[in-house]
C-alpha cells in the first residue's frame, strides 16, 4: 500500500532472484558488522530496492521499520545502501538519534505509510554516495524528504539482518511468524 508507481516503488527479496544480491548480503563486510552488533547467531530478515522517482514531492514518513511488521526482539538492523548519490534534494535518510531507546512507537496508517512521529525537532540528514551505506536500529525513527530533482531516480537497496530466533508476531499473540 505504500508504493506509487509515479513516485516510489518497492522491490522486494532480490536475494531470490539475483546472484550479485545474495553474494553481497551475505559477504564478509555484513557478515562482521552483524557479528559485532546482532552476534554470532544472526540471519537475513528483509531486503528490497527502493527507487524514489524525480518530481515526487511527497516524503516518506517517520517510521521505524518494526512498526510494519513487529518483531520480536525488537531491535534488528536495517542497512540503508546507496546505489546513488543522496542527498536532501533527492531524498536521502533522516533519522531521530536516541529515540530508538524507547523500543517501538504507537504508529499510524496513512495513505503515504505507517506514521510513528509528525515534525521532530532532532532530525539529522544522513547524505550518502553511491556505495555508501548507512546502519541504523529498527527501532530509529527514519524518513526519507522528497526527490525534487527533475531527471535522476533516487536508487537505495535495503538490507535487514535479524537474530536467528527473531519472530515476527501477528495480531495474535499466540502466533509467531519465523
Amino acid at each position: 500500500f505504500i508504493a506509487r508507481a509515479d513516485e516510489i516503488t518497492f522491490t522486494p527479496h532480490l536475494v531470490t532472484r539475483s546472484t550479485i544480491c545474495r553474494e553481497f548480503v551475505s559477504s564478509a563486510l555484513f557478515r562482521d558488522l552483524c557479528f559485532d552488533l546482532l552476534g554470532p547467531s544472526v540471519r537475513l530478515y528483509w531486503d528490497q530496492a527502493v527507487y524514489k522517482k524525480p518530481g515526487t514531492t511527497s516524503p516518506f514518513p517517520w517510521h521505524q521499520d518494526n512498526g510494519y511488521a513487529f518483531v520480536e526482539p525488537q531491535q534488528y538492523l536495517t542497512c540503508w545502501v546507496a546505489l546513488t548519490d543522496t542527498d536532501a534534494n533527492n531524498g536521502c535518510p533522516v533519522v531521530i538519534p536516541g529515540l530508538h531507546r524507547n523500543g517501538t512507537l504507537a504508529h499510524e496508517t496513512t495513505e503515504l505509510g505507517f506514521v510513528c512521529l509528525d515534525d521532530p525537532p532532532n532530525a539529522v540528514t544522513v547524505p550518502a554516495r553511491a556505495g555508501d551505506i548507512v546502519v541504523f536500529s529498527s527501532l530509529t525513527p527514519h524518513g526519507t524528504g522528497g526527490n525534487r530533482t527533475t531527471s535522476d531516480v533516487r536508487k537505495a537497496y535495503i538490507v535487514q539482518f535479524a537474530p536467528d530466533s527473531a519472530a515476527v508476531l501477528t495480531a495474535h499473540s499466540d502466533q509467531r511468524i519465523t
